[in-house]
């Protein structure tokens, strides 16, 4: 019997921490095992629509439930942390300059209270208000971008009307999936935190965006196959992630003491852009 030969494995990746705290991605040629991380995880076939509106609420709902979330994520050490990080290394490489639009993929809905929705919403606010607010600290011909004059587009197949609502009151462009994978660019900020493996890999399948706040690339290739994916899918996936790796440094976000969706999630800056 003729036994097939295995495909050899991906270089295992090294990640070298400089002295600024972003960590570089060099390859190496040794074998590396599998584990199962549980934030990867394969999409399931299920077709998403949106959600029901709970029974009786009301855009001013959410926009007090936003404001709730808002001033306690203002108030935490997670959000200090991250104000120390960003201030601290914006002017070495994102100025908004280099940003001409934003998309926030796999929120939720935000009308259904999920916490996490909410945390993340926020945190990509400040996120923002960070990066378009930030004084320049050379003198470029090209002006700074505001965050009033850069579009910012949400998407995400559970939206309902209500939660459609509040997020164009914000100012947010809700456009139907999956139109903000062909709106992403190398000048894109990518809000794309635990998403399903299939659907991360797509969002950054058409260019490599400027920045990019996502789940660990590392897990994701790492993750156990699954038994609908054939190899060639997956080989792709895996690619897409090898490259943006290859072409950013990363630093973890700071740890969250009210919601883990911080977990197992990065800010990557892409160089090469």
């Amino acid at each position: 019997m003729t036994r097939k030969k295995k495909p050899p494995p991906h270089p295992k990746r090294i990640q070298v921490t400089d002295s600024d705290g972003w960590t570089h991605i060099r390859r190496s040629h040794s074998k590396t095992t599998s584990n199962k991380h549980a934030c990867c995880s394969s999409s399931s076939s299920k077709k998403l629509h949106p959600s029901s509106v709970p029974t009786g609420q009301t855009l001013l709902d959410l926009r007090n439930t936003h404001a709730h979330y808002r001033s306690q994520w203002l108030s935490s050490p997670c959000h200090l942390a991250l104000q120390d990080l960003l201030r601290n290394d914006l002017p070495l490489f994102s100025s908004s300059r280099f940003i001409d639009r934003c998309i926030i993929l796999g929120l939720g809905s935000l009308s259904n209270g999920r916490r996490s929705s909410w945390w993340e919403l926020v945190f990509f606010e400040t996120l923002l208000e960070t990066i378009f607010h930030h004084p320049s600290h050379d003198h470029r011909e090209t002006p700074d971008r505001k965050l009033g004059e850069t579009a910012i587009y949400a998407q995400d197949p559970v939206f309902n009307d209500l939660d459609r609502g509040f997020l164009e009151d914000l100012g947010y462009t809700v456009v139907s999936d999956p139109a903000a994978f062909d709106l992403t660019t190398a000048s894109t900020l990518l809000f794309a935190p635990h998403l399903e493996v299939e659907v991360y890999a797509k969002a950054l399948g058409k260019a490599k965006p400027r920045l990019c706040v996502g789940t660990v690339m590392e897990e994701c290739l790492e993750r156990v196959n699954s038994t609908s994916k054939n190899n060639h899918e997956r080989e792709m996936e895996n690619e897409i992630f090898s490259e943006y790796l290859s072409a950013t440094v990363s630093t973890r976000l700071p740890d969250f003491d009210r919601d883990p969706w911080t977990q197992f999630t990065c800010l990557y800056w892409n160089q090469s852009g």
